[in-house]
Formats: C-alpha cells, structure tokens, sequence
C-alpha cells in the first residue's frame, strides 16, 4: 500500500524535509532582483522551467544535474551550498574522489560494475570517463542514490562544485 506521500522506494530518496529546494531557489533568484524571465535569461533556460523548479518541490533534483545546478545558481550570485544549506564539517567530495569510491566499493562487494549501476539505479559505466562526467549525465536524485550506495552524504558532493 502506498502512503499518502508516496511509495516507499520514492520517499526514501528524497531531499531533507527541511530543504526545499523549491522555495529557497525562490528566494534566491528574488535576492538577486531578478524576474522568473531576466532568471530564466540568464540561465539559459525557457521561463517556463524556472516556474517548474520553483512550483515542484524536486523538480530540480529530479531534471537536472550537479552542473547545472551549479550554472543555475552561478546566474543568481548563489552556490550550490546556499541553494541546499549545506551545512557540513566533512570534506568534499569531487567527482574523481566518487569514480575511484566506485572502484573500491564494487571490490568490497565482490561484484562488478553492473551489478553495482543495479543497486543504484543508474547507469554509470558511461558517465565515469572523465569522472567530471556524472555531475553533468546524473540528476540530483541519481546523485543522491549513488552517494546512499556509497555511504557518503551527497551534499558532501555539492560542496565540491
């Protein structure tokens, strides 16, 4: 049976409650004085996604990746961290530093490549070479679940862009 806020598989992937990306893109394209239409300019993108990111509360995790979050927020004199509110004292986490976490937790399992895209979901045999390639070919939430299969928390990630 299914809850009122989703499937299990759904729910558990999901941002923390208390960041939504929604609403503090939001804000932050209103402190930087722009309109859905000057934002949307400056981004590179049709008005009507700039209303989508701000009306859906995952839209932008879920259609867009680390790097054009990243472009996103650079149009808005804003950071990744600040769209999120990352708050962390760990270390960053860069994409190389993923690929080879990749590597040796494939070798911890004893399983191959592929046996791990099917535990997280995503196919990442064509997104690890150069390793930058899986913050441009992966969404946020594809992100977040490779980051859940490797134990690291994925805003460990955004404060690497």
């Amino acid at each position: 049976m299914l809850d009122a806020i989703g499937p299990p598989w759904l729910t558990a992937n999901v941002m923390p409650e208390t960041v939504v990306p929604s609403k503090r893109f939001r804000e932050l394209r209103e402190r930087a004085g722009l309109s859905i239409d000057e934002a949307a300019r400056r981004i590179g993108v049709q008005s009507p996604c700039i209303w989508d990111i701000e009306s859906f509360e995952h839209e932008i995790t879920s259609c867009y990746s680390p790097l054009e979050v990243q472009r996103f927020c650079k149009a808005l004199d804003a950071s990744p961290t600040e769209l999120f509110e990352v708050a962390t004292s760990e270390p960053a986490v860069s994409a190389k530093e993923l690929v080879e976490r990749i590597h040796t937790e494939c070798q911890k399992r004893g399983v191959t490549l592929e046996q791990f895209e099917d535990a997280v979901g995503w196919r990442l045999t064509q997104c690890m070479n150069p390793p930058e390639r899986l913050l441009e070919d992966m969404s946020l939430d594809g992100l977040q679940w490779l980051c859940r299969e490797l134990g690291i928390d994925w805003r460990r990630v955004i404060l690497s862009l």
